[in-house]
């Protein structure tokens, strides 16, 4: 795309000579706070429903993983193309159902393929210790607890997995997890760390 291109000019010319002091005494540690910042943004954005405000942090988020390229290959890291291909060869590698043969009945088919090929990926060379290795530790305690149990849920090899529960509405949900703060504030609890540490144990056991 013409405009994308035109990007990856202005990202060029802020970090080339005579370009920009701040952006050309970056690092790629320095720059671990923004794409935070600029995700939670975007976030935001889709919760507030202000397509205009979407457009405008997803531009953010992009320039963002450009300005990492960018960087890159002034150190002669890696470049642009690199990380664009290695996320197309990615995505055709774990859609084998719409890239090869494979058959799948639905979408829990699907992700568990997913996590298969992705399992497979990460195990390359190493033994991964516990089935949990390749999800990053600095996640929020609630996501990172989210995607440990949908791991459980889907090895149907835990006691947790076998544990059935009604369907509920995401207000359902929302209400109840209300619910268990305002418990844990009068009981003088601290809700994260309390998540935080039976996350602890239910990774032990698993």
């Amino acid at each position: 795309m013409e405009n994308f291109d035109s990007l990856i000019k202005v990202a060029e010319r802020l970090l080339g000579p005579g370009g920009c002091p701040w952006d050309q005494k970056q690092t790629f540690s320095s720059l671990q706070p923004y794409v935070l910042e600029e995700a939670h943004e975007v976030i935001e954005a889709v919760d507030a429903g202000d397509d205009g405000k979407i457009v405008e942090e997803l531009g953010d988020l992009l320039y963002t993983i450009i300005f990492y390229a960018k960087l890159a290959e002034k150190t002669g890291r890696f470049a642009m193309e690199d990380i664009v291909n290695t996320v197309k060869e990615k995505l055709i590698r774990r859609h084998p159902h719409v890239f090869g043969e494979v058959k799948v009945k639905g979408v829990d088919d699907i992700m568990q393929n997913w996590e298969k090929i992705k399992a497979e990926e990460k195990g390359k060379g190493k033994k991964p210790k516990s089935p949990f290795d390749d999800i990053p530790p600095t996640l929020p305690t609630l996501v990172k607890a989210q995607k440990i149990l949908r791991r459980i849920l889907r090895s149907e090899t835990s006691e947790l997995a076998a544990r059935t529960f009604s369907q509920a509405t995401e207000e359902e949900i929302g209400d109840a997890m209300i619910n268990l703060i305002l418990q844990a504030e009068k009981s003088d609890i601290d809700a994260e760390s309390a998540l935080r540490r039976a996350l602890l144990r239910i990774e032990r056991e698993n």
